[in-house]
């Protein structure tokens, strides 16, 4: 294998996130899109073999290993190449604070709105639930951002790139930064970053997620 292969699909800011992170350490990578309105026993035979929950994204890196789970392997990639890892080793912890943070919070609220809103509709306790935990996640990510250009200093990092991975699709859930314009500021300097692209422009194409379908 002469490039990683990153198992993705164009609606997964998950997905999104490793590819961006990847391609601002310019390192070149391959995409295979997934189907995810295929059963997990029914996805393809490589794709099974790589992912360990049958899910997206896998990452299999030039020597075979397949890693799993976005913000583990933004960590592999951060430590493999050396790039958006933060400066000093107190700085390198900081951002794996936040790559937890993010997955027990963040990612436990925008997203599944979203998909409720463009996809599968959930029903409205529930919504009001994630927006909810939604607003408190916005909260504590604007407080940093208030003080700190990035996430875990004043340089971009592996951890700017897994809190923005679903950011770049507000309108899709309805929902306004307005009240978080730290958020709006943060957002436009990682778009500024060289090598940033959008994220149907950057994810390969991918079957479209049929409504009502459960990943």
């Amino acid at each position: 294998m002469t490039v990683p292969v990153l198992y993705c699909h164009r609606e997964s800011g998950h997905s999104y996130k490793v590819a961006l992170a990847l391609r601002l350490m310019a390192v070149p990578f391959e995409q295979r899109a997934v189907d995810l309105n295929l059963p997990r026993e029914q996805r393809s035979e490589d794709f099974r073999a790589a992912s360990l929950f049958g899910e997206v994204p896998v990452l299999v890196d030039e020597d075979g290993l397949a890693v799993c789970q976005s913000n583990v392997i933004l960590d592999h990639a951060a430590r493999r190449y050396g790039k958006l890892d933060g400066r000093t080793p107190a700085q390198r912890t900081r951002v794996r604070e936040w790559l937890a943070w993010e997955a027990n919070r963040l990612a436990m609220s925008f997203p599944h709105l979203r998909f409720s809103r463009r996809f599968a509709r959930a029903d409205a306790a529930l919504e009001a639930w994630w927006t909810g935990r939604m607003h408190a996640d916005f909260d504590r990510l604007g407080r940093e951002l208030e003080t700190s250009p990035f996430v875990a200093g004043d340089a971009p990092t592996i951890a700017d790139m897994s809190c923005c991975g679903y950011l770049f699709w507000t309108d899709q859930a309805g929902v306004d930064l307005a009240p978080w314009p730290a958020l709006i500021a943060w957002l436009e300097r990682i778009r500024s970053l060289p090598g940033w692209a959008a994220p149907y422009d950057l994810l390969v194409a991918s079957p479209p997620i049929a409504a009502g379908t459960r990943t």
